[in-house]
């Protein structure tokens, strides 16, 4: 009888450790790219945690309004021990048949991924509208972005031409 409930005991902890590694975490994330709520055209979506000696990427996925990742990964990306976060994703832009790819790659920061919501505009800067409008936020890049949550903001200023 002893051996039963040993086994029944040990079974239920396997399966809570592997319940608990895939437990979901979701960040409230609204991402906007060139003025259009993202939905659908997004692919690859990976969360980059550099520390002091390694880095670390993280597969998450995204729906309009919710990037998740698991609540284990979620403990790694809030850590001190995290020195940067990158979120990165491939993004798709359909004309007619003519299909254009995108890499965008977005320096994150503890705080924002704390709050309560994010909201991250991306603007690819070459796009006649936005090309003499903004700066890009890194040199090479093709794309400028802000993030505004309810109690931090990083936005970016207008050129003026």
């Amino acid at each position: 009888m002893k051996k039963y409930f040993l086994f029944i005991w040990l079974a239920f902890e396997m399966f809570a450790k592997g319940y608990g590694q895939n437990v979901k975490k979701n960040l409230d994330l609204i991402i906007v790219i060139d003025e259009n709520i993202v939905v659908g055209t997004i692919a690859s979506v990976q969360i980059e945690l550099k520390y002091e000696r390694s880095k670390e990427i993280i597969d998450a996925s995204y729906y309009p309004g919710n990037l998740s990742i698991t609540e284990n990964n979620y403990i790694k990306l809030i850590s001190d021990s995290t020195k940067s976060i990158k979120l990165r994703f491939i993004y798709y832009e359909y004309a007619g048949q003519d299909q254009t790819t995108y890499n965008y790659e977005i320096e994150l920061r503890r705080e924002w991924i704390e709050d309560y919501f994010n909201i991250l505009r991306v603007y690819n800067l070459k796009k006649q509208k936005y090309k003499g409008k903004y700066s890009p936020n890194e040199v090479g890049k093709n794309y400028a972005y802000e993030i505004v949550t309810p109690s931090h903001s990083f936005r970016l200023i207008e050129s003026k031409n």
